[in-house]
């Protein structure tokens, strides 16, 4: 059980978020919102201020009154006019990850909502109820947020007990009252940050599994046609600190056996020779990130912000900013990952050592891995083609809304880029281990024949020319579930 105070780590996120893991809103963060629910009914009964979005119209309309007798009809309504997104719906995780967020962010009590409407999301969440989001179109979270805030309202699609239903009979099924909205609640479940925040805990979650398998799935090359291993040593990283360069220089010593490059003195291609400084790099921004999405899980994203002293404070909280650069950063560094290991596949198919070309059983009459590295190829230019959206900005509502972060866009650029890269280092992989099968005596350690043997358990190689798109989705998946580690362990905690 996690209790939502508005505080939580990418950890807590990821369990609600891939496991179910029930929550909960605590005691003490239902004593704060009901501090600052307080200031806003008080507003509300006295009707002398105004406040936006309180009652006041949204963007440009900011200056038109609402009277009192429609303050509840003016949430109900942003909801429905914002759920304008569009596209295919996020994964459940992400819509499970935001909706925590949200729900979190709430809890700190400085939006001035009540305890129910966080019970809501709680409600929902704990009866695996999980909206249709839709993505494209959000320049921040906005038109994406109002798509799962209709559901707390009983309204729109919803996904429940593996099928697609309308949010009202879910939640009549899960025994839940549909929420009707106070005055300021329609606006700060709209507010914020959350989507962009869950496509990046899910991503990252992702990313760290992955960069280990990097890691191995690079020794496994490098230990096939690899020449000088004395690029990785301690000493040598030494004179060059940077701490992900070491991790991934340790990484991959530890998965070496003393008998690669014994008979071979060439230098490396850069591919090969670069390992720890790419992977290293990426480990670095991927750290970054970590760093920002943390802080935003603590963080009160939303506006107006409303204290316990009574004052209601117009601010800039809610945008995105912070996230979408590290999104952007990282899908940068995981395009520069998957160029690296396209190299490798290719010199994998084409170096002196390799047993017959292409790794084919009869090359010629057939083709064997060849189109497995235009595969990659593909996929590492779709990565390059990406722009970062946090560097564009649009113009919206009448001039009053212009400048935005583009963190959606940014965060799901971020979330498609991990699947490229499981995907190209399956194809590496699958290649390897293809080559270390043909190889009569290859110099692997006990560590690398253990992953060969599995992937060859796993996906089956190739016997002559075969449908490579099952193996390498396949392989895909095992790499982001976490298979190579099963396998070859954690080199980290090795002393090597």
């Amino acid at each position: 059980m996690i209790e939502l105070n508005g505080s939580l780590s990418i950890e807590d996120v990821v369990t609600v978020a891939c496991e179910s893991e029930r929550i909960a809103l605590a005691s003490n963060a239902a004593a704060k919102m009901r501090e600052t629910r307080d200031v806003v009914a008080s507003i509300v009964e006295t009707n002398e201020q105004q406040v936006y979005g309180l009652n006041t119209g949204f963007g440009k309309l900011q200056d038109v009154a609402i009277s009192k007798d429609n303050l509840k009809a003016l949430q109900e309504n942003i909801v429905r006019s914002h759920a304008a997104a569009v596209g295919d719906p996020a994964p459940v995780p992400v819509v499970r990850a935001a909706m925590l967020s949200r729900a979190n962010t709430l809890s700190a009590g400085r939006s001035g909502v009540r305890p129910a409407l966080v019970e809501q999301f709680v409600a929902l969440l704990n009866a695996d109820i999980h909206p249709l989001v839709p993505l494209g179109g959000s320049t921040d979270d906005l038109g994406a947020n109002a798509h799962f805030a209709r559901a707390l309202l009983g309204e729109g699609r919803v996904e429940y007990q593996g099928k697609e239903v309308d949010a009202a009979d879910a939640l009549a099924d899960a025994g839940i009252e549909p929420l009707s909205l106070a005055p300021k609640e329609g606006l700060s479940t709209l507010s914020g940050t959350p989507v962009m925040t869950g496509l990046l805990v899910i991503a990252l979650n992702n990313v760290q599994t992955l960069l280990t398998a990097a890691d191995t799935v690079a020794a496994l090359t490098f230990s096939l046609i690899g020449n000088c291993p004395e690029t990785f040593e301690k000493r040598v990283l030494a004179d060059r600190p940077q701490q992900g360069h070491q991790t991934a220089a340790r990484n991959i010593r530890c998965l070496l056996s003393d008998n690669v490059g014994i008979e071979r003195m060439e230098q490396d291609p850069l591919s090969l020779r670069l390992v720890p400084q790419i992977h290293g790099t990426t480990r670095m921004q991927t750290e970054h990130a970590r760093d920002v999405v943390e802080t935003e899980l603590e963080s009160v994203t939303d506006n107006p912000l409303v204290y316990p002293d009574g004052s209601l404070v117009s601010c800039g909280n809610f945008n995105g900013q912070p996230l979408a650069e590290s999104a952007d950063q990282l899908s940068r560094s995981l395009t520069k990952l998957t160029e690296a290991s396209e190299q490798r596949t290719h010199k994998l198919l084409h170096d002196d050592a390799v047993p017959a070309p292409f790794l084919a059983d009869n090359p010629g009459i057939e083709s064997g891995l060849m189109i497995a590295h235009y595969t990659a190829t593909g996929l590492v230019t779709e990565s390059r083609l990406v722009d970062s959206a946090s560097d564009h900005s649009v113009v919206v509502s009448g001039g009053q809304e212009d400048v935005h972060s583009m963190g959606t866009i940014s965060a799901r650029n971020l979330h498609n880029a991990v699947e490229r890269v499981s995907l190209v280092f399956a194809i590496e992989l699958l290649v390897a281990v293809q080559f270390a099968s043909l190889d009569d005596d290859p110099p692997l350690s006990d560590a690398l024949t253990a992953l060969v043997d599995a992937v060859s358990e796993s996906v089956t190689l190739p016997d002559g020319d075969v449908h490579l798109h099952d193996k390498t989705e396949a392989l895909a998946g095992l790499l982001r579930e976490g298979f190579v580690d099963d396998i070859v362990g954690d080199a980290e905690t090795a002393g090597c």
